[in-house]
């Protein structure tokens, strides 16, 4: 177990399964509007349990507390040119929240950053954590390198369970190089135009890194050795794409949702539901968004697209159409009843008494 603080989770949770309580898991609660709260008697403070505990750059493998901040972990791999390429969004950045999110809520949350597609999901990055279970034992699941995988797949379990498995009180993640150069380029296309061009330039040998479309602007992220981007930027420039100087921004932004089309779910919030849809990345737009250019926008080379619309039933029907899935931000997630039954069988193994209040709305254990 690490540091005193555990071992207060580690009572709290006793606590709270001798006399039937239900504990919400909380960081920096930089996520909490994403899903509707569960109902609780109590809270398990997770910020206050942080800390990095070991980093080896060698070994491109850090290990911290749940509770650490990611704005601190990004830091302290920026000083030796590394990064979590996932780029798990800090959500809390900039707002009134406190902090920037934890590395615990990151990886509970499985969100990634723009370039999920070519970089990998923060679950990849997963090598091992110990979890505190709803038993209030402390277990220890795989390790800090790739080829030690006993136990693994628990590890990544643990990637958009939303806190429904336990406690993650220590994790330890693979983090990469920095890239040595990295630029944007960008031209003024339509979704359809854009949704093309990706789908030709995914048959290309590009370094490409993230993609953008929103109100008929079209960027990418290109990324890697000098000479590589270079000669990538001249490719994309008989594509009518040309390099930005100031689009550094941008892709932060998008990361951590400061970007202008996010704060309107905060300033227009009776309006209309902001709906996240994960489809092929070749599937069409629907046909229902009041002004595509207003309510859209679309990452992963097509295969992330949000939108703003209030038919719940429209979205659904759509996302189903071409084989995706939707879910609108600050309501239930879906979760179709396979799932649903894996689900809440993985929930009552680790946590018997139902001591975690799960936003996924999964059934308690046995009291």
């Amino acid at each position: 177990m690490s540091g005193d603080r555990g071992g207060l989770l580690i009572e709290q949770i006793k606590s709270a399964a001798d006399s039937r309580e239900r504990l919400a898991i909380r960081g920096h609660a930089s996520k909490a509007s994403w899903l509707p709260a569960a109902s609780s008697d109590g809270v398990l403070a997770l910020g206050e349990h942080s800390g990095i505990l070991q980093y080896e750059p060698e070994e491109l493998v850090i290990t911290a507390r749940g509770g650490t901040s990611l704005s601190e972990i990004d830091a302290v791999l920026a000083e030796r040119q590394q990064q979590l390429s996932c780029e798990p969004p800090q959500l809390g950045a900039g707002s009134g929240t406190q902090g920037s999110g934890t590395i615990a809520g990151a990886v509970a949350c499985g969100l990634s950053g723009p370039g999920r597609p070519w970089l990998g999901a923060i679950r990849d990055a997963v090598l091992g954590v110990e979890l505190i279970n709803g038993a209030g034992e402390y277990l220890k699941f795989g390790g800090q390198v790739m080829k030690n995988v006993a136990g693994y797949d628990v590890s990544r379990l643990q990637a958009g369970a939303w806190g429904a498995l336990g406690v993650m009180s220590v994790i330890s993640l693979r983090v990469q190089p920095a890239f040595a150069e990295e630029c944007t380029v960008g031209g003024t296309l339509s979704v359809e135009q854009s949704l093309s061009l990706c789908a030709q330039l995914g048959q290309r040998n590009l370094p490409i890194t993230a993609s953008y479309w929103h109100g008929g602007d079209f960027c990418l992220r290109l990324a890697g050795n000098q000479s590589g981007v270079a000669a990538a930027c001249q490719t994309l420039a008989d594509q009518g794409l040309r390099q930005r100087l100031s689009e550094n921004p941008l892709w932060q932004q998008l990361k951590d949702h400061q970007h202008l089309f996010f704060q309107r779910a905060h300033s227009e919030a009776a309006s209309q539901r902001l709906w996240r849809v994960v489809t092929p990345p070749a599937a069409p737009m629907p046909n229902f968004l009041a002004d595509r250019e207003k309510d859209a926008l679309i990452l992963w080379g097509g295969g992330l697209r949000w939108m703003y619309h209030d038919d719940a039933a429209q979205v659904d029907e759509y996302s189903k159409a071409v084989g995706g899935w939707c879910w609108a931000i600050g309501e239930p997630m879906p979760i179709d009843a396979m799932q649903g039954q894996i689900m809440s069988q993985l929930s009552k193994a680790f946590d018997p008494r139902g001591v975690f209040a799960s936003p996924l709305g999964l059934a308690a254990g046995d009291a």
